[in-house]
């Protein structure tokens, strides 16, 4: 019998019952394991109306990734399905935003800014710099500028987003920093979210924070 395939080839081309079959099959006619597993796995391309194991490979490989990308489509439908029903109970006159800050060099001069999409879609984008901080600190001040720029555009309801997962954990009180300076950046924050009706801060990917995030990049001279 000649074996194109390592035995651990052919273990990851078997289904689990195949795998079980083989070791009995090896028991029963005193088969090597390579042997045994070979067989059945040619015994199943034929089957199939295949010539031979390769090709039995190949499919089996198409069929993982198929059910990899069905289940993918179905994860991300999942999720836009969410999305949207969270996006639905959301009181009409909510506002969208999201915040960024960066430090160059890390820590020196910070830039911050923030993004307010009003309920008709229209965009307002405030920029601001600090001349000494880290990244930190710079996200921080980029939520604060944001709750800021939202209580004087008269916001009662706000969905914030930001990339940061240090600066909205420890806004949200999920996991709090002991630090002073950051201490006195939540005391800044929370008592600027005391004047929404509603507001949420939720981390995002910066993948999905691109607008701000490209806003603090843009460095003046």
């Amino acid at each position: 019998m000649d074996f194109n395939f390592t035995y651990q080839q052919l273990v990851s081309i078997a289904t689990r019952k195949e795998r079980v079959l083989s070791r009995q099959l090896t028991k029963q006619e005193k088969l090597q394991a390579v042997e045994a597993l070979f067989k059945l796995l040619e015994a199943a391309a034929h089957n199939s109306g295949l010539q031979d194991i390769s090709e039995l490979a190949q499919q089996r490989e198409a069929i993982k990734v198929a059910d990899a990308a069905q289940r993918l489509v179905k994860k991300v439908a999942q999720q836009k399905s969410k999305k949207d029903r969270d996006l639905t109970l959301l009181p009409a006159n909510t506002w969208l935003a999201w915040f960024d800050g960066s430090a160059v060099p890390n820590p020196g001069k910070c830039r911050i800014a923030c993004i307010l999409k009003a309920p008709d879609g229209q965009n307002f984008e405030h920029i601001a710099h600090m001349e000494y901080g880290d990244s930190c600190d710079a996200e921080y001040s980029g939520l604060i500028l944001l709750l800021q720029q939202a209580v004087q555009h008269g916001i009662v309801n706000l969905l914030v987003h930001g990339d940061s997962q240090v600066v909205i954990d420890d806004f949200n009180h999920i996991k709090l920093s002991s630090l002073l300076r950051i201490q006195k950046y939540r005391q800044q924050a929370q008592e600027l979210a005391s004047a929404f009706e509603q507001l949420r801060v939720s981390w995002v990917p910066r993948h999905k924070n691109q607008l701000a995030d490209a806003l603090t990049q843009m460095r003046s001279d």
